[in-house]
């Protein structure tokens, strides 16, 4: 799950801080700030992007306007969470954790890695199941959505792990690398986490995938832009 920096309070033209008088409103400084991913899932959502409330709104009126509360979601992943939490107690979320280590991919399934602390892989399983991260069908017994489009770019970044082998060696010069990172990084639009396990061997791509993307939190990825294991930031 990729970790993110959601920033201050966006600013007025005049140097004031925004205040949002209906939560809407902040959808497009939201997109500024996170992309247009899914906090949760890490799915491209650009046409589909909800705001989603960390601590949904029935359980806190007070902060359903508040930008320190707002996250971007898929529909499934905001529909799904709803209002099952109270509060952030007892969870992880992108936005003040580092989330980068919790989670291991593959083709068939998202999983809540074996290997954490007891208290942290406690912690990631109450969020892995807020949102049924690795839900296969939806109540229509259609497959999920979040899986189809998993899937598809699991096999994306394998292509393109496949094609950057086999063009590196016919590099000539560091400019023809670059571009040769750039092209493959550009290739990601979304399940960031998958794509930077894919290419767990070249830290030069996985630094350019994850700087691809407005709000990763960079600091949650050591020099070799590898996921801390450290939930603290």
């Amino acid at each position: 799950m990729r970790p993110v920096n959601r920033g201050d309070v966006p600013k007025n033209k005049d140097g004031t801080n925004k205040v949002y008088t209906r939560y809407g409103q902040a959808k497009d400084d939201l997109k500024n700030v996170l992309g247009t991913y899914c906090s949760y899932c890490e799915m491209g959502i650009e046409n589909q992007v909800d705001i989603e409330h960390v601590i949904p709104k029935n359980h806190a009126p007070s902060l359903e306007n508040d930008w320190n509360n707002f996250l971007l979601a898929c529909k499934s992943c905001n529909i799904i969470k709803s209002d099952k939490n109270t509060s952030r107690i007892g969870y992880v979320f992108p936005d003040i954790e580092n989330t980068s280590f919790l989670y291991e991919y593959s083709i068939n399934d998202v999983k809540v890695k074996d290997n954490l602390e007891s208290t942290i892989k406690e912690l990631a399983i109450k969020t892995f199941d807020l949102v049924k991260l690795n839900r296969k069908v939806d109540n229509s017994n259609m497959t999920d959505d979040r899986k189809l489009a998993r899937n598809n770019s699991w096999n994306k970044a394998q292509e393109a792990l496949k094609d950057f082998l086999e063009l590196l060696p016919l590099i000539s010069n560091d400019e023809q690398k670059q571009n040769l990172i750039n092209l493959t990084a550009n290739t990601c639009n979304g399940f960031f986490s998958m794509w930077i396990q894919i290419f767990k061997d070249y830290p030069e791509v996985k630094k350019a995938i994850l700087e691809n993307v407005n709000g990763t939190a960079i600091q949650c990825y050591d020099e070799n832009f590898n996921p801390k294991e450290d939930l603290t930031r």
